[in-house]
């Protein structure tokens, strides 16, 4: 059994649908005499809207529907559990009220229908990683790394703030110094 938050408003005699709506998650900003709201339109038409809000005006009752710019007349046809079905006084143009990007959920569908159809894409194939580099190292390249490495944290170490900052990457880098000078030691 559905509860009451899922009845449709097709009970409420003054509320036939003519058209198809497009479903929305926008907010605005309902007006009623001197009662002023923020609403979220759950789906729209040309015609009328249904609006969600917690003090929504009774059935009958003239409101202006608004966000940014644009603003429509309308009359509340039905209201229940914080739900309302308003019908408008002019055409709307939905396509205005739809957020940035103008999609409707039809257009999601559709494209959501469109990638199922198009087959996998292939599995990326393995490749092999190219070396670091292009011939092997001997013992005079790996000695002049280190040498290199021992340059750096030389020239760190003169500056205090880098030393009072990067105190352990510095020792770091003295630790991997003397570990590529053993290295070379064991190249023939």
């Amino acid at each position: 059994m559905l509860t009451a938050a899922y009845e449709t408003p097709e009970p409420y005699s003054n509320c036939a649908r003519i058209e198809p709506r497009t479903n929305m998650f926008v907010m605005a900003s309902l007006a009623a005499g001197q009662a002023q709201e923020t609403v979220k339109v759950r789906n729209m038409s040309t015609r009328g809207a249904l609006i969600e809000g917690t003090s929504l005006p009774p059935e009958g009752a003239e409101c202006l529907l608004h966000r940014g710019d644009i603003a429509l007349e309308a009359t509340v046809v039905w209201m229940k559990f914080g739900k309302a079905g308003i019908r408008f006084h002019q055409h709307a143009d939905v396509a205005q009220w739809l957020p940035s990007g103008r999609r409707t959920q039809n257009d999601v569908d559709a494209a959501v229908a469109l990638a199922k159809s198009q087959p996998p894409p292939a599995a990326p194939t393995s490749h092999k990683p190219a070396p670091l580099f292009s011939a092997e190292l001997g013992r005079e390249d790996v000695t002049a790394i280190a040498a290199a490495v021992e340059a750096l944290a030389d020239d760190l170490a003169e500056d205090p703030a880098v030393v009072a900052r990067f105190m352990t990457k510095l020792q770091s880098l003295d630790v991997a110094a003397q570990t590529l000078r053993k290295l070379s030691d064991l190249i023939p």
